[in-house]
């Protein structure tokens, strides 16, 4: 009983750090229209998601990510009333490339395993979930997928920047291709944290769009997150889209620990 009480004030806590993230996310996929349809990539375990809300806004939730047992955890702990409107596809690896980069742990990658990594990611097998969502959501999933790759390779692998721009690339058409025509698709990224901006966690709302721009101007982020990067490559997939970004805002993850974020939405062209 004392430890399922830690457990619970635990995942209270949990719940409590992301609630203000919450906040910032959801203004950013209101539906455009009643009764559409939401997939959300890399769902996990929802804590950044409002599952009851999300089920009255949406006739559809599409969750998807690679852990069926953390979805099935998720749903059940949020006490959704309308758990028939949640549908949940997994296991699905959205890099492609897990079977091969599970073997890396803890030993040396030749340049070849990685051009063969690189080649498999660069191949999709079609729109993830279907496809023809009017609203597709990536909370924070893409530098989740590029540093549990990374981690596993070495940062200072030769073939690691190639292989980052392919799986940002794959994400990013994933993304694209599951947007029905006219629809939207909603990108919340991490673009640094206190690991590289010491004292972030102290900074005042007022401090956030500063900060921002300078961990961009002088590289403190997460490279290849910028702005500029990914509409450069979004519109590499798709040309015809309207990309728009959400001022910043600080994530707070625990004491002492936060990340500066942003959104981003893109629309396809009708």
């Amino acid at each position: 009983a004392d430890a399922q009480s830690r457990m619970n004030r635990s995942t209270r806590g949990q719940w409590d750090w992301y609630a203000a993230h919450r906040g910032r996310i959801e203004p950013l996929i209101v539906p455009d229209l009643p009764l559409g349809r939401l997939c959300v990539l890399g769902a996990g375990n929802c804590n950044d998601l409002d599952l009851p809300w999300l089920t009255r806004a949406y006739s559809q939730v599409h969750l998807v990510d690679i852990d069926p047992s953390a979805l099935e955890r998720a749903v059940a702990r949020q006490g959704v009333a309308n758990a028939a409107a949640i549908r949940r596809h997994a296991p699905i690896d959205l890099t492609g490339i897990g079977q091969l980069t599970a073997s890396w742990k803890g030993r040396p990658v030749t340049d070849a395993q990685v051009d063969a990594a690189a080649s498999l990611a660069a191949q999709h097998a079609g729109p993830v979930a279907g496809g023809g969502f009017d609203l597709v959501l990536s909370p924070c999933v893409l530098s989740q997928l590029l540093v549990g790759v990374r981690d596993l390779l070495g940062p200072a692998h030769s073939r690691w920047p190639r292989l980052k721009t392919v799986l940002t690339t794959r994400h990013l058409a994933d993304l694209l291709h599951a947007v029905r025509p006219g629809g939207r698709g909603v990108m919340i990224i991490d673009l640094t944290s206190t690991s590289v901006l010491p004292g972030l966690d102290r900074a005042s709302a007022d401090q956030v769009p500063d900060l921002f721009r300078m961990s961009v101007r002088e590289g403190k982020c997460f490279r290849g997150l910028e702005p500029a990067e990914l509409e450069r490559g979004l519109r590499a997939v798709a040309p015809g889209i309207a990309t728009t970004l959400s001022a910043p805002w600080l994530w707070h993850l625990g004491f002492g620990k936060a990340f500066l974020c942003y959104g981003m939405t893109v629309r396809r062209g009708a």
